[in-house]
């Protein structure tokens, strides 16, 4: 592995305790909520500390300041993984419900914009997490100098991941509605179900964030094309496929078992991750690209969920390179030792 990669991956690594120390203020902030919110708060940080953990790497992107970045994934990913179980948790099915409180998700991505009831539609509600998640985010960018070049980008990309998760849902029929929506939305190149995975990501809206440092926007066509549909729909065909086990549990729609097959599943998600490495090698800090590729593989491909559900052969089928391989061992030991959740 070559040494800028390495060098990443020791920035990434000692880093790890900050993204934890910012994540322990929010759930300070979340023990103060009425129940059944607290409850869903304090549970999507317990459980999804490895969404902001791995979305953290985009604060050592070439340029960027760390602090800032950092406070802007954890926060804007908590906002994320809260809504999440607010639609998934809690019993409630409006639509409506579940567009007011992803407003909250568009204004934390718009500095300057004023704060709105997020809860109006929805049966509970509390005055201060929501909130202050967004200004937190709005806080963030406003210090970034040139955020006002990609704020375009990352608010179309903020837009599919909403629709996103106010259609998937909806307790009866997402499937449906979410065919529709990508057959009018995107080209016929994916199937429905892939083009909903890579608009439930964050990482091209981290990555846009990163640019927001520097002036330049070289390749940003190409780079935003690889980021969407590949680099994200990797991204969350890997956390469906090692949910499979627990979202049949709830009932919940799973994009990785919408397709015919197993042998299909394991063809499609092979795609994605060599288009993936294909044209993250010709982006701009490609090493950086790469990294995360492989990365994502070695996150998810290390979660205990994946010897459980007996998926160790797809993983290995996908960590084809000498990077992921090596990514995916170290992985391991450091869910071993604790150090990763």
């Amino acid at each position: 592995m070559e040494h800028r990669k390495i060098r990443l991956l020791q920035k990434f690594i000692t880093s790890i305790p900050a993204v934890r120390k910012e994540l322990q203020t929010w759930a300070s902030l979340a023990k103060t909520m009425p129940e059944p919110l607290r409850t869903q708060a304090l549970s999507s940080i317990d459980h999804k500390a490895f969404h902001c953990i791995g979305g953290s790497v985009y604060a050592h992107y070439p340029g960027v300041e760390q602090g800032v970045m950092l406070r802007l994934v954890v926060a804007l990913q908590t906002i994320s993984d809260y809504l999440d179980n607010l639609c998934d948790r809690l019993d409630v099915t409006d639509p409506t419900s579940f567009r007011v409180l992803h407003r909250s998700f568009l204004h934390a991505l718009t500095p300057g914009e004023p704060l709105d009831n997020y809860y109006a539609s929805y049966p509970y509600s509390e005055e201060k997490y929501l909130s202050t998640l967004v200004l937190a985010c709005q806080k963030q960018l406003e210090s970034m100098p040139f955020y006002h070049l990609y704020q375009a980008e990352a608010l179309r990309l903020a837009t599919y991941y909403c629709e996103l998760q106010v259609l998937k849902h909806v307790t009866t029929g997402g499937d449906i509605l979410l065919e529709d929506w990508a057959s009018r939305e995107f080209g016929p190149e994916l199937s429905w179900n892939e083009w909903a995975a890579a608009s439930g990501s964050t990482l091209g809206m981290f990555f846009l964030f990163a640019l927001s440092f520097q002036k330049s926007q070289e390749q940003l066509e190409e780079t935003l094309a690889t980021y969407f549909p590949w680099f994200q729909g990797l991204h969350i065909l890997l956390d469906y496929l090692i949910d499979l086990g627990e979202d049949e549990e709830y009932g919940d729609l799973n994009f990785v078992s919408c397709y015919p097959s197993l042998k299909t599943r394991e063809l499609r998600l092979a795609t994605f991750a060599q288009e993936s490495r294909r044209r993250a090698s010709r982006l701009p800090h490609a090493f950086f690209h790469e990294t995360v590729v492989a990365g994502l593989i070695a996150l998810y491909g290390s979660d205990p969920k994946v010897v459980h559900q007996q998926l160790k052969p797809m993983i290995k089928h996908l960590a084809t390179d000498g990077t992921t391989s090596l990514l995916l061992r170290l992985c391991r030991l450091l869910r071993q030792v604790g150090y990763l959740p």
